[in-house]
C-alpha cells in the first residue's frame, strides 16, 4: 500500500513538470516571430530557411536569430554557417550593425572582432588565427583608418612587426622580428614611405632589443600530438615559441638538423646532428 501512493505521488510530481515544460515550451514558441497590429515585427525572430532561398542550407534550417523593436533590428543578432556554427555575432541599432561584432570561422573558432560602426571598423579590432592566436591587434580611428600603435603576430605567439600608423598609414620607426623573437629590421617611414637609407637589418637569433618578453603576447606553442611526427622535415617548438629542434626526422627521432640551446632566451648553441649521429655543435654568438 505505501509502495503504492509513493509510486502516485512520484507519477503525480512528474505529470505536473511535465505539464510546465510542455507549456513554457508552447508559450516560447508562441511568443517567437510575432508581429503586432500594424504588422510589424516584434521580438524575438529566428529565421529559417523555409522558402529555400539561403542557399547551403537545409529546408527549415535555422539561418539566423535576433530581436525586433519596431520592424528594426535592435541588439545581438546571431548568424549560422550551414553546419550550425556561428558565422557573426553583429550588434543593431535601429535596424543597422553599429557596435561591437564578433566573426567566426566556419568551424566555430573566433576569427575577428571589434566595433563596426558606419560599415568601418573603429576602436580596437583583433584578428585570430583558426588555432585561436593573436594575429593582428590594431586600432582604427573614427574614419575607419588604422592609428596609433599596431601589432602583427606569428602564428607561434611571438611578435612579428610593431609601429605606429597615422591616418591609415605607417608612420616613424616600425620594428620587425624574426619568429624566435630576435630583431630582424628597424624600419622609418614618412606619411607611409619607407626611409630606405635609414633601414637596419640583422641576422636571425644575434641582436634582441631587451622588450622581447613584453613583446610575447600570449604564446600558443605549436604542439605534435603523438603519432603526428612523420618522417621527414619538422621543427619542433618549445613552449615560448623559440625552435627547439628542426631537419629530417626518421621513427621520430631526428636525423640530419639541428638542436638549439638557449639562455635568456637567446639562442647560444647549435647541436648538429648528420645520419642520427651528435656530429658536433656551434656556437651561436
Amino acid at each position: 500500500m505505501m509502495k503504492s501512493k509513493i509510486f502516485f505521488m512520484a507519477l503525480t510530481v512528474f505529470l505536473a513538470c511535465s505539464a510546465v515544460a510542455q507549456s513554457t515550451e508552447i508559450h516560447q514558441r508562441d511568443s517567437l516571430n510575432q508581429r503586432d497590429g500594424k504588422n510589424e515585427k516584434q521580438g524575438w525572430w529566428k529565421i529559417y530557411n523555409q522558402s529555400g532561398k539561403y542557399q547551403g542550407y537545409e529546408k527549415d534550417q535555422l539561418v539566423e536569430e535576433g530581436e525586433y523593436l519596431n520592424n528594426k533590428k535592435t541588439g545581438i543578432w546571431t548568424k549560422y554557417y550551414p553546419n550550425g556554427n556561428k558565422k557573426h555575432e553583429l550588434t543593431f541599432a535601429n535596424n543597422v550593425a553599429n557596435g561591437y561584432a564578433k566573426i567566426f570561422y566556419r568551424s566555430g573558432q573566433l576569427q575577428e572582432e571589434g566595433v563596426w560602426k558606419m560599415n568601418r571598423w573603429v576602436g580596437e579590432y583583433k584578428y585570430y588565427y583558426e588555432d585561436g592566436s593573436l594575429q593582428y591587434d590594431w586600432s582604427y580611428n573614427s574614419s575607419g583608418k588604422r592609428e596609433g600603435e599596431q601589432k602583427y603576430y606569428y602564428e607561434n605567439g611571438m611578435l612579428k612587426y610593431i609601429g605606429d600608423w597615422a591616418n591609415g598609414q605607417e608612420a616613424n620607426e616600425l620594428r620587425e622580428y624574426y619568429a624566435d623573437g630576435s630583431l630582424k629590421a628597424i624600419k622609418f617611414f614618412d606619411d607611409g614611405k619607407i626611409k630606405p637609407t635609414e633601414t637596419q637589418n640583422y641576422v636571425q637569433g644575434k641582436e634582441y632589443d631587451g622588450n622581447e618578453k613584453k613583446h610575447f603576447g600570449k604564446p600558443k606553442p605549436k604542439t605534435l600530438a603523438k603519432g603526428t611526427l612523420v618522417d621527414g622535415f619538422n621543427r619542433l617548438m618549445n613552449a615560448d615559441g623559440t625552435v627547439s629542434k628542426e631537419g629530417e626526422f626518421k621513427n621520430r627521432k631526428l636525423v640530419d638538423g639541428k638542436e638549439f640551446i638557449y639562455e635568456n632566451g637567446k639562442v647560444v648553441k647549435a647541436i648538429i646532428y648528420a645520419n642520427g649521429t651528435r656530429t658536433g655543435e656551434e656556437s651561436v654568438d
